[in-house]
Formats: C-alpha cells, sequence, structure tokens
C-alpha cells in the first residue's frame, strides 16, 4: 500500500483552485488549499506537505517570495510553480529557487497528468527507502547506506570525512536530481557564503571515491546532480 501524500495548494483563483483540489484529489490523499500566500504560509509553519503548487500572481504577495520562505526553512521542499505569465525573469528566478517545474496556464492536461504522474512517483520512491533498506545502489559494486554512512566500492569501504558524508548523503538522498549550491553549502557547513572552489574540491573527492564515469554531474552556477543507476 502506497504512503498517503499531501499537497499545499496556492491559487488566488477561487473556479480554478477548485478544479485543480478534484483533479488533484486522484493523486493526494489530503490537499490544503489557500488563495493567498499569507495564508499558505501560515499554515505551512504548522503542517508538513511532500508537494507545494503555488501560482506567482497572487494578491499582496508574490508567489516566489513565497517559495523563497519556504526554501529558507526547509531547502528539500519540492515546489511547482504555475503561471499565466511566461518571462523569462520569473522562470529564471523559479530556477535560482530550486523548483520541480515551472507549468504555465491554461494547462496542458497531458502534461499536468504526466508530471503529477511523474512527481508522485518520485515521493513514493522516497517514502520507499526511508522504510524499507536503507541501502543505495548507486552503480555496479557501489554502494552506499544511508544509515550508517558507510560507502563500499568493489567491496572497500571508503573512508569519508563529516563533509564527504554530508555530502554524499544529500546527494544519494536526491540521486538523479540536480541539487542547489546554496543548499549543499547550508546544510553542509551551515552558511550560503561558501567560496565555490571550496564546494567543487569537496565535490572532487567524492567523485573520486566513487570512481564512476559521470557519477556526479555540474550544472554550471546552480548544482550538483549524483547519476544512481541503482535508483
Amino acid at each position: 500500500m502506497s504512503e498517503p501524500l499531501s499537497l499545499l495548494l496556492v491559487e488566488d483563483d477561487i473556479s480554478l483552485k477548485e478544479e485543480l483540489s478534484i483533479f488533484l484529489s486522484d493523486f493526494f490523499d489530503t490537499i490544503d488549499a489557500f488563495g493567498s500566500a499569507e495564508e499558505a504560509y501560515e499554515r505551512y509553519l504548522t503542517s508538513t506537505y511532500d508537494l507545494i503548487i503555488t501560482d506567482i500572481e497572487l494578491p499582496n504577495q508574490n508567489g516566489l517570495s513565497l517559495v523563497e520562505k519556504i526554501k529558507k526553512k526547509n531547502p528539500s521542499q519540492i515546489v511547482i510553480v504555475i503561471s499565466a505569465y511566461k518571462e523569462v525573469d520569473y522562470f529564471l528566478k523559479s530556477i535560482d529557487l530550486g523548483i520541480y517545474c515551472f507549468l504555465t496556464k491554461p494547462f496542458d492536461s497531458q502534461l499536468l497528468i504526466n508530471t503529477m504522474i511523474k512527481v508522485t512517483n518520485q515521493l513514493h520512491r522516497q517514502y520507499t527507502k526511508n522504510d524499507g533498506t536503507t541501502v543505495v545502489i548507486l552503480d555496479k559494486g557501489i554502494s552506499f547506506d544511508l544509515k550508517t554512512k558507510c560507502l563500499h566500492v568493489k567491496g572497500i569501504l571508503q573512508e569519508l570525512t563529516t563533509k564527504e558524508e554530508l555530502l554524499l548523503s544529500l546527494l544519494v538522498k536526491n540521486a538523479n536530481s540536480f541539487v542547489r549550491n546554496e543548499q549543499l553549502c547550508q546544510e553542509i557547513w551551515q552558511s550560503d557564503e561558501v567560496n565555490n572552489s571550496t564546494l567543487r574540491a569537496l565535490v572532487k573527492r567524492v567523485r573520486d571515491k566513487l570512481g564512476y564515469e559521470e557519477c556526479i554531474v555540474n550544472l554550471k552556477n546552480r548544482g550538483y546532480k549524483l547519476t544512481a543507476h541503482g535508483v
């Protein structure tokens, strides 16, 4: 049986909010829907959600400002942004905030369905990892245990520093998805002001220990992605 999933929906158009709530109820067991960023954030402070979907144009407070506040509180929160606007600035700002994807209105129904299938499958896989084995197969003969932080390469236990363990844990938890530089720096060094060369050096050490081709790839000035063939 699949783990129940929860959604926070932020949309000020009442009819669209109701339509989306009905449509998304096929994918989520719990949906809390609000018409303003302020109401949504107040609820977020006391609740946890598997996914957040928010419009950009909201009364009083921009939806991206809401995402920015949520990401500061929980950098790993999965967020989808929706908007009737296609301006490049909105799209780039969304990328900078590390959102899951950007959808424009009016919606392409098949794209919306495919997106929901993809994101909910990812969420269910995360729950399976958390509830089952903690060992993740990264490549042939290479595994990492999220609980013990042990990396085995071809049967040999690799020695990892504390920061190498933190980096690898974050990348494995988000395997095959990019993790923003800011999130990595915040969770590894508890600071947003870490020199890029320091992060690159740490990534290189972990990449060398993993040893398989394109194990950690970089999107310049954006973040890093661990390629896990066993996920």
